[in-house]
């Protein structure tokens, strides 16, 4: 069974929307107990947006054509700078104790912050070509 162009947007739609309804609920949980950010409403925020992404970037990457695929490499090629250049600012950060966090929070603020830049650039990058 395949999905048409209209509802696989839908579905990644209904998807991001229900994420950020969730990573809303979360961020109250934890700013009203006082320890924002615990982490998992982090990696819920990125989820959303990379549901997002997908509703925009579902008929184009439907089909498997070349220029899909130059938009994934190119993407993934920027996406790994970004990621250099983020943990580059962490580890200024914690050098100088600017930021306290612990480990799982700041995996979960790494892979929040690796699923959004992934695919915002794959948005910017299908726009461009």
């Amino acid at each position: 069974m395949t999905l048409d162009s209209k509802t696989g947007q839908r579905t990644y739609l209904t998807f991001g929307i229900l994420f950020l309804l969730f990573s809303a609920l979360f961020t109250m949980a934890t700013i009203s107990t006082g320890i924002f950010p615990a982490g998992h409403e982090l990696v819920m925020i990125g989820v959303s947006v990379m549901s997002f992404c997908l509703a925009y970037l579902y008929p184009q990457f439907k089909e498997n054509d070349e220029r899909s695929r130059r938009i994934r490499e190119k993407g993934m090629f920027y996406s790994y700078f970004f990621m250099l250049g983020y943990m580059i600012i962490l580890m200024s950060l914690f050098q100088f104790d600017l930021l306290q966090l612990d480990g799982y929070q700041t995996v979960c603020l790494l892979s929040s912050l690796l699923m959004m830049t992934v695919f915002i650039n794959l948005v910017v990058l299908a726009r461009r070509y």
